[in-house]
């Protein structure tokens, strides 16, 4: 058995300690490496080899590729399995860089190696719904094998690097590549890759179209490179459907030539129909007979036909620059481009050409001053970045939706981004006039959008806001926001709008929760609470009208007397129909409305209403409403100015002013808005069944006819203290004293005004009243009352009668005479001034049937204010039947 030293085990153990500490520095240096090279690992572990569950590479802060559940199998050869490897495209965002590398001469040298890839992922890397495929990629003495598969789609390609020669082979369904396409296709190519490139390629398409169309299509491209030179070659053998019912013929096979991005040679005869008409492109090379050496040239047409296009452009290229001569295009959505010099454009990887254009869309021209657009494509071969730029002027001209517009800018856009002056766009209408200034530095490209401030005057109100817009999966979409103060308000009323908007299909959308209000501000001398209008869905816009439902809520309205409660409510817009509905829940009222727009511009409607009666209405008013119900229907009108007419019907009312009050009113009265000027008539008469002041009036019917400035009472008929009066027209405010007769008066019901009675009273009188009814006062001029039957005087004895007869000895025969008496002629003359002081002066003629028929003749004079007694004499009735009510 071998013996070991413990010198020789020392050197073992030194031994294998130094190649430990190689083997941890190799691995911390390819740790330090992968790091530096943004290689990120997480979850490591090991299961029959190293074993990675998460793995990043990671390319100026861009996740460029992306792993998960890596497994290394074997070291050499170097064996791994990937379960999902997912590749990302970091050129996106970035600026597009010029290289100096050229095209690489081939694969590099490599170690052998197996990678096996369950799901590959490059949806992220190519803009192109490629399927998830399975991959294996094997390289075994410097030949370079490749398979990927995916259901209905395989591919094998091979690249062999000591001789350059490689091959690929492809075939599947166009839908894993077109998913709205139906057909399969075939790729063969091979060639060498050893130094410059040169290889030919065979596409082949098989009973190709749209699923969503019924004819088919064989397509066959043949392609040849050697270097920066290359041929095409294509033939349709059938009409090609395209989507959105386009169609591409060929009347003759495709041959194209070129060298790099430069044409040589052309051959074609195409035309691509579809809805909006058709475009035909012709191109040939010239005759080599007639063509120097050296130089390659050739000529061709493209005429566009059809309901939305028209135009045609003739071009011609020659020693590597193509030409194309002035034309005028007239393409869809009411867009048109000319220019009026030929325009010529260098077939080179870097260049520059002027481009002076004229485009028109919907009544609105562009048109362009110092315009260059400049181009450089990456130096290396096959590289499709680019470095481009146009730079110039634009100037804004033309109509559009009844707007003058003009607009101006200057600047520069290209693959860098945007540079330049604030664009300026004005727009105006009549007496209104907006003014957009849109910074560059606001505007942004995938999405594009960009964000304005505007400012002018609209409808006579100052307008500033900004308007934020941003290209969106279906149009466009982006918040509006505005303030203005209306004209009205003598201070604050400040409107403030904010809505999210977006716009497609020619809709304009705004969406649930997009809201206006208007501050609180004064009028006058009213208070206007706020006011706000909310949109409780989207509100949709566009030719047919507005779509959708606003809820509207006021705070409300407060005067110096007199208060407005909070309102609430819905409009309800349909196209060109408009429903609204709003509410006073604290004095029960509610109205409707609904309208609907007009040819002319204008737009009418109806309306109905319908209130309770209630002391909160009153608040600070002359009148008070005690209860009743209010009800009205009409008719509306908007044309310029605002027409309404309609008829309103009160039923049950109770009313006060003051000591006066109303019981029982009733009737309808029509009215008539037109522009500020109001008409009101009765329809029918308008009744009252008691009308207190200070004496009761019953039974009071009347029509009534006004324009709120001056009223017309005609017909007016009441019962008065068991009589009756008439009136054939009271006018309110009146000129002159207006005749009242009166008839039928019951003596009796005069003296009980007073209770107790101080004297007994019999038989009925009559007579007229001229009045005139003031805006704030009333008058009798030479008013004249009679008996109308035998009156009799009765002075019943009492302590204040007693009293009055003891005072004075002229007195008491004057009550001897007068304490029971038969009146045979009764003369009354009365007038009144406007602040209520009444003189009367009565005669009586009589006899005294207790003093054996003593012929009596009595004239007497009284002057009194009449609104005070009769003021009176409504607070005594009133404490009268409240000591009463308590009583019982």
């Amino acid at each position: 058995m071998a013996r070991f030293s413990p010198r020789m085990l020392r050197r073992w153990a030194y031994g294998l300690l130094l190649l430990l500490a190689t083997m941890l520095l190799l691995i911390l240096v390819a740790v330090g490496w992968a790091y530096g090279a943004g290689v990120r690992v997480s979850e490591p572990g090991w299961q029959q080899g190293l074993t990675l569950g998460q793995w990043r590479l990671i390319r100026d802060n861009c996740v460029a590729v992306r792993g998960t559940d890596l497994t290394l199998e074997d070291v050499w050869p170097l064996k791994i399995k990937q379960r999902l490897l997912a590749v990302y495209d970091c050129r996106a965002g970035n600026a597009p860089e010029s290289s100096s590398e050229s095209f690489p001469d081939g694969l590099p040298w490599t170690p052998p190696f197996d990678l096996q890839v369950a799901e590959l992922d490059l949806s992220g890397l190519i803009d192109s719904p490629l399927p998830v495929m399975a991959m294996q990629l094997h390289q075994q003495e410097q030949h370079w094998q490749l398979q990927a598969s995916a259901p209905q789609a395989a591919l094998q390609a091979q690249y062999q690097r000591a001789q350059g020669h490689w091959m690929i082979n492809s075939e599947g369904a166009l839908s894993t590549v077109l998913p709205d396409w139906q057909g399969q296709w075939q790729l063969h190519g091979e060639g060498s890759w050893q130094g410059e490139p040169d290889g030919k390629i065979r596409l082949d398409m098989l009973s190709a179209g749209p699923a969503t169309q019924s004819q088919r299509a064989d397509l066959t491209a043949q392609a040849h490179f050697q270097g920066a030179d290359w041929q095409l070659q294509a033939d349709l053998a059938q009409p090609l459907a395209l989507n959105n019912d386009w169609q591409l013929t060929a009347a003759e096979p495709l041959a194209v030539a070129g060298s790099g991005v430069a044409l040589v040679q052309a051959s074609a005869a195409l035309q691509l129909a579809g809805p909006p008409g058709k475009v035909t492109l012709q191109a040939h090379s010239d005759s080599e007979a007639t063509i120097p050496a050296g130089l390659e040239q050739g000529r061709g047409t493209l005429r566009l036909q059809g309901d939305s296009l028209g135009g045609q452009v003739d071009f011609h290229w020659q020693d590597r620059v193509l030409v194309l001569e002035p034309a005028s295009l007239s393409l869809p959505q009411n867009l048109t481009a000319q220019w009026q010099e030929p325009l010529q454009i260098p077939m080179a990887r870097s260049g520059r050409t002027d481009l002076p254009l004229r485009l028109g869309y919907d009544g609105l021209n562009i048109k362009t001053g110092s315009s260059q657009v400049r181009w450089q494509l990456a130096a290396a071969e096959g590289a499709s970045q680019v470095d481009w730029q146009w730079a110039g002027d634009l100037v804004l001209r033309g109509q559009w939706q009844g707007y003058q517009v003009q607009g101006e800018w200057q600047g520069a856009v290209g693959s860098h981004g945007l540079e330049g002056d604030p664009i300026r766009l004005t727009a105006r209408q009549g007496n209104d006039r907006l003014a957009f200034l849109m910074p560059v530095s606001t505007l942004q490209q995938a999405p594009y959008g960009a964000e304005a401030k505007v400012t002018g005057n609209m409808s006579g109100y100052p307008l500033d806001g900004t308007l934020a817009f941003a290209q969106s999966d279906v149009g466009w979409a982006g918040t509006l926001q505005a303030s203005t103060t209306l004209p009205q308000f003598e201070r604050g009323g400040q409107v403030t709008v904010k809505a999210p908007w977006s716009l497609a299909d020619g809709t304009v959308s705004m969406a649930a929760g997009s809201q206006a209000s208007i501050s609180e501000g004064l009028i006058g001398q009213a208070l206007i609470r706020p006011v706000s209008l909310r949109a409780t869905g989207p509100l949709q816009i566009n030719g047919q009208g507005i779509t959708g439902t606003v809820a509207i809520h006021g705070g409300g309205l407060l005067a110096a007397r007199w208060r407005l409660p909070p309102i609430s409510g819905t409009a309800t817009m349909k196209g060109e129909q408009v429903q609204g509905r709003l509410t006073v829940s604290e004095w029960q009222s509610e109205l409707r409305a609904n309208g609907a727009l007009g040819k002319n511009g204008g737009a009418s409607g109806t309306l109905t209403m319908r209130s309770a009666l209630v002391p909160a209405m009153g608040v600070g008013l002359d009148a008070t409403p005690r209860q009743g119900q209010l009800e009205g229907k009409g008719r509306w009108q908007w044309r310029q100015t605002l027409k309404a007419s309609g008829d309103i019907t009160l039923t049950g009312a109770d009313l006060d002013w003051g000591s006066v009050t109303a019981r029982g009113a009733a009737g309808v009265i029509h009215g008539e808005y037109n522009n500020g000027d109001v008409q009101l008539s009765s329809t029918g008469p308008v009744t009252v069944d008691t009308l207190d002041i200070g004496t009761p009036i019953t039974d009071l019917t009347l029509t009534v006819n006004s324009d709120l400035s001056q009223w017309q009472f005609t017909d007016v008929r009441a019962d008065l203290l068991g009589g009756y009066l008439r009136s054939p027209a009271l006018d309110w405010p009146s000129a002159r004293p207006q005749p009242v007769v009166i008839s039928r008066i019951d003596l009796a019901q005069v003296a009980a005004l007073q209770n107790p009675p101080p004297v007994s009273l019999s038989g009925r009188i009559g007579g007229y009243v001229p009045l005139q009814l003031g805006a704030d006062f009333l008058t009798i001029e030479e008013g004249r009352l009679a008996n109308e039957e035998p009156l009799s005087l009765i002075i019943p004895a009492s302590s204040s009668v007693q009293a009055m007869a003891d005072s004075n000895q002229a007195v008491k025969l004057a009550l001897d005479s007068l304490s029971s008496l038969l009146i045979s002629d009764f003369q009354a003359r009365m007038a009144m001034d406007k602040v209520g002081w009444l003189d009367a002066a009565i005669t009586i003629k009589g006899i005294n049937p207790q003093r054996k028929n003593l012929p009596v003749v009595f004239n007497y004079t009284h002057r009194e204010n009449v609104l005070a007694l009769m003021r009176s004499l409504r607070i005594g009735d009133e404490i009268t039947e409240q000591l009463r009510t308590e009583n019982r």
